[in-house]
């Protein structure tokens, strides 16, 4: 989900044409594992103070895309909200990975 204060940026027309870019050049493929992408994920993550930068927001360079899993392993894990081998899903709700 979408921080309140990136909302406009997620469903400005830059993204999406970016994005759709984006994993047509990865083939929709997840960089991380090679299953099938779900998810167009920021490297440097987007904050408040550069979510104006397109070399940040847009930049092909600063891109992965991920399966959810792989992406709930990078974004969850610096915040050591789970332990291995449980993941959280698209709805939030804490999993064991792979189910």
């Amino acid at each position: 989900m979408a921080k309140e204060w990136a909302k406009w940026f997620y469903k400005s027309r830059a993204w999406k044409k970016c994005r759709a870019a984006y994993i047509k050049k990865v083939i929709g493929i997840c960089e991380h594992c090679g299953n099938p992408g779900y998810i167009v994920d920021h490297i440097e993550e987007i904050t408040p103070d550069n979510i104006n930068d397109p070399e940040i927001t847009l930049n092909h360079d600063n891109l992965q895309y991920l399966c959810l899993s792989c992406h709930n392993k990078k974004t969850f894990k610096k915040k050591e909200a789970t332990r291995e081998g449980l993941v959280f899903n698209e709805r939030g709700e804490l999993i064991k990975d792979g189910y």
